[in-house]
């Protein structure tokens, strides 16, 4: 959110009023003075202070870590199926979340779930190289031959090239393999592709994490917000992206 919109929101003062405050170096931002409107913070995870006040937590964004199970859509709401916004309690839904992540209906595990649209958005930017973890299985046999080929960026039918990726082989027989896959984009439907560009189908398909974000722990069906370790990675990459914006 925009510093001076959180201001106005916090304090209860005019847009007048608020760069006021700001132009006369009265608000901090872990501990330096900002004088623009514009930029872009968020409580959640910076100390934001007027004059020396710290603006409460509760102003800031909502995070959610929730563990998908099968049949679930990545969806804030469907006629035929349930989604995973369903899985959250009214009373702990602002009303705005959205799914960053998604997964396939038959797919599994972690999705990451705000309302910080500027966040949402990083996540979804493969050159801001966030991991994401899938443990999969095929119908057919994991090789080092498809481990090099993850290594060096699958080739789709209709030409696309993925980053390159990593590929761990944890069981490999000829009719079932299982294996640990690492990317850093996002595309469409993108592991599922990229095996059956190298000849096998994806059987069964389970995110365990996107960056240092993980459900371990997390029932199925769960949800849960974030601990002090994981609003630290997403504040480091948070401020990555304003950096980046700024040079």
């Amino acid at each position: 959110m925009l510093l001076g919109q959180l201001i106005m929101d916090a304090r209860q003062v005019t847009r007048k009023e608020c760069k006021r405050l700001l132009k006369d170096g009265h608000v901090t931002v872990d501990g330096q003075v900002v004088t623009q409107f514009a930029t872009v913070v968020d409580p959640s995870w910076q100390e934001i202070t007027v004059d020396q006040v710290v603006i409460d937590r509760h102003f800031g964004h909502t995070y959610y870590l929730v563990h998908k199970p099968k049949g679930y859509l990545s969806a804030n709401k469907d006629q035929q199926y349930p989604t995973v916004i369903d899985l959250i309690q009214p009373a702990d839904n602002p009303g705005d979340l959205a799914i960053t992540g998604r997964l396939d209906r038959d797919a599994h595990g972690l999705v990451f779930v705000t309302n910080n649209g500027q966040l949402h958005y990083i996540f979804q930017q493969p050159k801001f190289d966030i991991p994401k973890i899938y443990r999969v299985s095929v119908n057919g046999l994991i090789d080092e031959k498809m481990v090099a080929q993850f290594q060096a960026g699958v080739i789709f039918e209709d030409g696309t090239i993925c980053k390159a990726a990593r590929l761990e082989i944890i069981s490999a027989s000829p009719q079932s393999s299982t294996g640990l896959v690492t990317i850093s984009e996002g595309r469409r439907h993108q592991v599922k592709k990229m095996f059956l560009a190298c000849g096998v189908k994806v059987t069964d398909l389970y995110r365990q994490a996107i960056g240092d974000l993980r459900i371990d722990g997390l029932a199925e069906g769960g949800y849960r917000q974030l601990n002090e370790a994981e609003i630290q990675s997403l504040k480091s990459i948070f401020l990555l992206y304003n950096r980046r914006k700024e040079s």
